[in-house]
């Protein structure tokens, strides 16, 4: 599930551009009605720079930074009276905070959301909604002072040239370890549990990262992992990898990881956790970064140590399993070119009775001989809301940034459907789920992330059919999760009309 990484860095790039002796007369202007117009008092927060990931549950000065940033105008102010409103901001990152950080990035969405294919905002405080804050929260410390006109102009040619001047360094993939995750549990049939923070900065130059090796350390053993996820601080996942006999994890990417100068990327090691962890109850695992395999020379502290997280069997957490949905086909079918809106495959999600779930995102994908160019305006359509889907090569995913609810022991269909193109006539479409963990799902008690289980429409092969070794719904999947019906494009019938 590979995010669109970068966002819109007008601001920075002009500075960038005066620090390189162009756009220097027009920049101070520039950046003088770029603050008049963005906010109307940020005196009490800015000049403030924000340098790491920010969501629901995160404290520190700059959650205090941010909560007076967003009370500095009416469109985003967090309460008008009480806790949260102007002067009365905190330190804690809360649901209201999180709202108000929606409302700033929908207000940016071109900036913040189009690039990652999202309509909505997310309420997470990421790298392109850091980026944004900060453009915005530099152009107003300069604009507000007394300053003539020529001094202002220095000041920021000054500060841009001090901005620019890392240019002249040598080219270098900067490390730094970041707030670890706090050390609890690592419950057996959770995903996505965080292990180790980091972040990765170039310096110099942009530059690519080809692979990152991670090790398991502390007193556990390698098989409390079914496996590990490298996840982006968007909570996309970027890689995934096994364990290996020598306790360590390569993550490799389909293209090497872009890191661009100025647009630092928060990283987190997640671990999926084995199924059964009875044998293991009790013991402690820890991952590090060990290794940074880069273009450019790595420089930083490592190995960076994430946190210590018990092994635990006995927490029940959510669970959720998978049936046929009604509006799947069911059937291998024959579609014309130029058709709309077919509806290529579908399952229902239903959760256990231990706690409410949501779904975040899903992810199809198209195993069938159609290229990309074949199918448009692929939508998942969830309880009859449709959701544009961002594709990753043959991966289609939906996101959904406030999670679709669903209550303890309920359900919810979800389906994917498409356009037909005119130039796939012969091929065909077939959209499935490749493995469980793209049906992204999150318990609502315990936050961690909730493995989807065959529930029903269980087979070996076949379409429209939920894989497992055996057939039966006790049993261990195998790829796909999920095995969804073949659909022919056909490029139609021709009608001959002759004479008598």
């Amino acid at each position: 599930m590979l995010d669109a990484y970068y966002t819109n860095r007008m601001y920075v790039n002009a500075l960038a551009r005066v620090g390189r002796g162009r756009w220097l007369l027009i920049l101070p202007v520039f950046l003088l009605l770029f603050a008049s117009t963005a906010f109307a008092d940020t005196s009490s927060a800015c000049p403030f720079a924000w340098e790491r990931n920010l969501k629901v549950g995160s404290t520190g000065v700059d959650v205090l930074a941010l909560q007076r940033f967003l009370n500095s105008s009416p469109e985003t102010r967090i309460a008008e009276t009480s806790a949260g409103s102007p002067g009365n901001e905190s330190n804690v990152f809360g649901p209201r905070t999180k709202t108000s950080v929606i409302k700033f990035q929908e207000k940016f969405a071109s900036e913040i959301l189009t690039p990652a294919g999202l309509f909505k905002g997310t309420g997470i405080v990421g790298i392109r909604t850091r980026a944004k804050l900060n453009a915005l929260c530099v152009a107003p410390a300069v604009s507000q002072t007394n300053l003539p006109m020529t001094q202002v102009a220095s000041a920021i040619s000054a500060q841009a040239l001090s901005s620019s001047s890392v240019s002249t360094e040598s080219a270098a993939l900067v490390v730094s370890s970041a707030e670890q995750p706090v050390s609890t549990i690592a419950p057996q049939q959770a995903y996505y549990v965080p292990f180790t923070s980091f972040e990765i900065s170039a310096r110099g130059a942009d530059l690519t990262v080809n692979s990152i090796t991670v090790q398991r350390t502390g007193p556990s053993s390698d098989k409390v992992f079914d496996y590990l996820s490298l996840v982006d601080g968007d909570d996309n996942e970027l890689s995934y990898a096994y364990i290996r006999s020598d306790h360590t994890a390569v993550f490799k990417f389909k293209k090497p990881l872009e890191v661009r100068v100025g647009e630092p990327l928060a990283l987190s090691v997640d671990g999926n956790m084995a199924w059964d962890l009875s044998e293991h109850s009790g013991e402690v695992a820890i991952l590090q970064v060990r290794t940074i395999d880069a273009s450019v020379p790595v420089e930083g502290q490592l190995p960076i140590r994430g946190a210590s997280q018990s092994i635990n069997s006995s927490l029940q957490i959510g669970t959720a399993s998978a049936v046929l949905s009604q509006y799947d086909p069911n059937n291998a079918m024959t579609r014309y070119v130029n058709d709309t809106a077919v509806r290529f495959s579908g399952i229902r999600i239903t959760a256990g009775s231990t706690e409410d779930l949501r779904l975040y995102s899903l992810t199809w994908r198209q195993s069938g001989t159609a290229s990309n160019s074949d199918i448009s305006n692929v939508k998942v359509v969830v309880d009859e809301q449709s959701y544009q889907t961002e594709a990753d090569g043959r991966d289609y995913t939906a996101s959904f940034p406030e999670g679709v609810l669903i209550r303890k022991g309920n359900s919810v269909d979800a389906y994917i459907q498409g356009d037909i193109g005119i130039t796939g006539s012969n091929r065909t479409i077939q959209f499935d789920i490749d493995d469980a963990t793209y049906i992204y799902l999150v318990g609502q008690n315990y936050g961690y992330g909730i493995y989807t289980l065959p529930g029903g429409n269980t087979d070996v092969s076949g379409n429209s059919v939920f894989l497992t070794e055996d057939g039966t719904t006790d049993t261990d999947s195998i790829k796909p999760f999920f095995s969804g019906s073949v659909t022919t494009i056909s490029g139609g019938a021709e009608t001959l009309i002759g004479k008598n």
